[in-house]
């Protein structure tokens, strides 16, 4: 078994429960919770599920709630900090052409972006900011982040029971696998910005 694994079969359920919410409240709340193993860790909340350690509605629930609570969070920071976000170190390289570009995307697709945005890594974190930062109300987008936090839990703890077999190699190559395909894909993704515009 993974380091993972034998740290979380050493914890009661509720305290199982509370790392997983709270691991995943960092991710969407902290630009810095972005490379928090969440997917590592609902997997592995999963395959504990499959071994009757815990309870699998509960960790789905955990992880759901954690999600969308995180969003509001992510959301009223990005909304309170906007203008110091365009301003600051990274958002200030950003030609204002670049903000108003994301202010209309957000008009026009917020409650999808945020909604597709949860299944990929990184850029869950950011879009609730950026829909905050461009004003957009979170009344529009809380019924996405609602709908797709639930979808979320349920496939990567779901996958994680489903697979607990296998957990370890999945693990042990899947996850930091997605973790640079997820900073290559931010690399590119900011690198092409800076060249459009």
């Amino acid at each position: 078994m993974n380091v993972l694994t034998d740290a979380l079969g050493h914890l009661s359920p509720i305290a199982v429960y509370a790392v997983v919410a709270l691991t995943v409240c960092a991710e969407s709340v902290l630009v810095l919770g972005a490379f928090a193993p969440t997917l590592a860790l609902l997997l592995t909340a999963g395959a504990l599920a499959r071994a009757g350690d815990v309870s699998l509605p509960l960790v789905i629930t955990a992880a759901a709630v954690a999600a969308f609570a995180g969003d509001c969070l992510a959301h009223r920071t990005g909304r309170v900090m906007g203008e110091r976000l365009r301003a600051g170190r990274l958002g200030g390289r950003l030609p204002a052409v670049a903000w108003q570009h994301a202010e209309r995307l957000m008009t026009r697709h917020g409650g999808r972006a945020v909604f597709l945005g949860r299944f990929l890594p990184v850029v869950r974190t950011l879009t609730p900011h950026l829909a905050g930062a461009t004003g957009l109300s979170y009344r529009s987008i809380a019924p996405y982040s609602a709908c797709a936090a639930g979808l979320w839990a349920v496939a990567e703890a779901g996958t994680g029971y489903a697979a607990a077999t296998s957990l370890q190699g999945l693990l042990g190559v899947g996850g930091p696998v997605l973790a640079v395909v997820a900073v290559l894909v931010v690399t590119g993704a900011v690198l092409w910005v800076r060249k459009r515009y």
